[in-house]
């Protein structure tokens, strides 16, 4: 699920029980809130209280969403589209959706609270960019358990599609400490996806740190710390 870290989405993993409405599953638990480990490390969410999925239907490649009246309450314009691009990535990291229909009540709404997003469209990822952060760790996220190697994936907008992970176990040992590219950069929304192998003794609470530098004096930039555990 996306909520937010900080002014922008950040990611939680969740395991819920059997089904086959993993989509309707997971936009109930997203409208649900954040649970007290995932506020714990900051992540917050912009879904106004009393949010409720009223129905969800997938066709297509489009996945058609009703929410409630709730779901609609004026904000400001940044809220309003971060809680558009919760939903929407919620959704779109299902293989079936591409794009989001939203229905308020059973309709499009014609203006969507303050009217800063715009609803009367199917909105896909490409759209609500500007609701992520410089780079998006989709994983791991906070939580998650790491066996000797580290799945990276997300998307970036860096400065020559590059940046910096490292894994930091909890005695200060870096595990890892490598460069990462994307598939676009500079302005370019890209992606990306690869695993790095570690060494560890025993398991520990550890830092996973992503950052890029600056162009202008190559001072770190966008930094993002994850808190997961790393062991053998």
């Amino acid at each position: 699920m996306y909520f937010l870290r900080g002014s922008y989405l950040g990611v939680a993993h969740r395991s819920v029980a059997y089904t086959t409405s993993v989509g309707r599953a997971a936009v109930g638990a997203l409208l649900g809130g954040t649970s007290a480990a995932e506020g714990a490390e900051g992540l917050t969410s912009a879904v106004p209280s009393g949010s409720i999925l009223l129905g969800l239907s997938v066709s297509d490649g489009r996945a058609t969403v009703n929410l409630n009246s709730a779901f609609a309450t004026a904000g400001t314009p940044s809220s309003e589209l971060n809680r558009i691009a919760q939903v929407v990535f919620t959704l779109t990291q299902f293989p079936t959706v591409q794009t989001v229909n939203f229905q308020i009540n059973g309709a499009t709404p014609m203006t969507f609270a303050s009217g800063a997003v715009d609803l009367t469209r199917d909105l896909g990822r490409s759209d609500v960019l500007g609701a992520l952060p410089a780079i998006l760790v989709e994983n791991p996220a906070v939580g998650d358990v790491l066996h000797g190697s580290l799945h990276l994936s997300g998307m970036a907008n860096v400065y020559e599609a590059q940046f910096h992970v490292q894994l930091i176990d909890g005695s200060g040992h870096v595990l890892v400490d490598q460069p990462v590219m994307a598939t676009a950069g500079t302005g370019t929304w890209g992606t990306f996806d690869t695993t790095y192998r570690f060494t560890a003794t025993a398991a520990s609470t550890s830092t996973l740190r992503v950052y890029d530098l600056s162009a202008k004096d190559g001072t770190p930039q966008n930094e993002v710390d994850l808190h997961l555990t790393a062991g053998p």
